[in-house]
């Protein structure tokens, strides 16, 4: 009897370990693919990056995958990889009760990822370019649309009041796109919620209000006959005449995607619980726990009846982001804006989440706890032998050590995220009618000199209208 209860042991002990590994590493696992991403090395990037065995990781392989093949100019591949991620993104929204009741024993990194809000909205934009190199107009306004709808649906359905609600720069994105498609009621629309969101945001991350999509609204009310509105918003930026008047010949606008977004990483550290806390209900000691965290207390060794091991994801420390980009031709040049800065918005986005994070983490570690503790006690007042009172006692306090020690080898951190992302996005116009070839981005550092250049691909311009280009800098 005694050496099948050891066999059952080993083997649970031996099942959630095997759990506790399944995403924790993700960053190690994709990191020669984004080297290569880095190099422009596109078919290396995919070579490298091995299709998952299970279900955990398998949006993020669809993710990095649609992502590469973005920038590899496979546009149809690109936008049937980022299909599959939706899909998949939908079923996943139906909770598999086994994982979620098996992520509470061990960790959240074994439950299938199904991505950051910011992420999933990401998804339309890069399928907007898709079709914008394809044709398809029509389609990439239908892609718009659909990530500031995903937005807002995901907004009302989340645990966790957060900051990122409104994507300003998909709305900016849909109102140009709606622009350059003479649908001067959408576009004013767009622009004015863009104008909203950005307002937000000076709030939440302190990116400003970019002032070419002002001048965007102020020329698109003017067309529409909305002199209240020109007014206003002509008086509240104090825009200039000057700066309203179009571009006679159209225009060029270019989408400059900068760098890696931030990887989380594991900290490891430590929450005590206190000999007066026994008897104490689980979501108790949990919501107590976290004030601990939050509260930072001096506590005597002889009060510690247990020190609760935590694992918790954070962001990185990482380098400064480039400086400035500017967009040259053979004629002219124009800076660009900074439209999108996802470094700080996955940053703040988890800042927001983690007191959910931190009470769910600290509940399991709790919950691992007491179990050792109850399952000591079930073995040490087990029989009525007693002779072997000090022998059972003994058993119990090895049995509870080892669950212990087992509780804490299970406990990881869910660093996981889409790490092909850019960390910014800048946007850059110029009007048409310089030479395309010399047509180029400059990479600008805090002193305002030129550290890398590097060259635009060739499209067909239209004249009298809006052109559409994005590239990747990972200078």
């Amino acid at each position: 009897m005694r050496s099948l209860l050891s066999l059952r042991i080993a083997v649970c002990s031996a099942f959630l370990l095997s759990l506790s590994g399944c995403a924790a590493s993700y960053s190690s696992y994709v990191s020669r693919s984004l080297s290569q991403l880095r190099q422009g090395n596109y078919a290396d990037a995919l070579d490298r990056l091995e299709k998952p065995n299970g279900k955990t990781n398998m949006l993020l392989y669809r993710l990095e995958r649609g992502l590469i093949f973005h920038y590899q100019g496979l546009y149809a591949q690109s936008n049937a990889e980022f299909e599959r991620a939706e899909r998949l993104i939908d079923r996943l929204y139906t909770r598999s009760v086994s994982r979620e009741a098996a992520a509470f024993l061990t960790n959240d990194a074994i439950v299938a990822y199904r991505g950051e809000e910011f992420e999933r909205v990401f998804i339309h934009y890069f399928r907007a370019l898709n079709y914008e190199r394809l044709g398809d107009r029509q389609a990439v306004l239908v892609e718009c649309r659909k990530a500031n709808l995903k937005l807002a649906s995901y907004a009302q359905q989340t645990e966790y009041e957060l900051s990122y609600k409104n994507d300003a720069f998909m709305q900016y994105v849909t109102g140009l796109f709606f622009d350059s498609e003479g649908e001067w009621n959408d576009a004013f629309i767009s622009y004015k919620d863009a104008e909203k969101g950005y307002r937000a945001y000076r709030e939440a991350f302190g990116t400003s209000v970019p002032r070419m999509l002002l001048i965007d609204l102020v020329r698109v009310a003017q067309k529409l006959g909305y002199s209240d509105e020109v007014r206003m918003y002509t008086e509240r930026y104090r825009l200039r005449p000057e700066e309203i008047k179009l571009p006679p010949n159209g225009e060029i606008i270019v989408f400059i995607e900068s760098g890696f977004v931030p990887r989380k990483e594991q900290n490891q550290m430590s929450i005590p619980i206190l000999r007066d806390d026994r008897g104490d209900a689980i979501w108790t000691l949990s919501e107590r726990a976290v004030d601990r965290y939050n509260n930072h207390y001096v506590y005597h060794d002889y009060a510690v009846d247990y020190w609760l091991s935590l694992a918790l994801p954070h962001y990185k420390t990482t380098s400064p982001p480039l400086g400035a980009v500017r967009l040259r031709d053979s004629q002219t040049s124009a800076m660009g804006v900074l439209a999108e800065d996802l470094d700080i918005i996955a940053r703040r986005t988890l800042e927001q989440k983690f007191d959910h994070i931190l009470l769910r983490t600290v509940a399991r570690a709790t919950a691992k706890y007491l179990a050792s503790k109850s399952i000591e006690k079930t073995i040490a007042n087990a029989g009525d032998d007693e002779d072997d009172r000090a022998f059972k006692k003994g058993l119990g306090e090895l049995v509870g050590s080892l669950l212990s020690l087992l509780g804490n080898a299970t406990e990881a951190a869910d660093t996981r995220g889409w790490l092909s992302l850019p960390r910014a996005v800048h946007i850059a116009r110029l009007p048409t009618g310089g030479d395309a070839a010399s047509r180029h981005i400059e990479v600008l550092d805090a002193q305002g000199r030129v550290v890398h250049t590097q060259a635009l691909p060739h499209v067909e311009q239209t004249e009298g209208n809006k052109t559409f280009l994005s590239t990747r800098v990972f200078h």
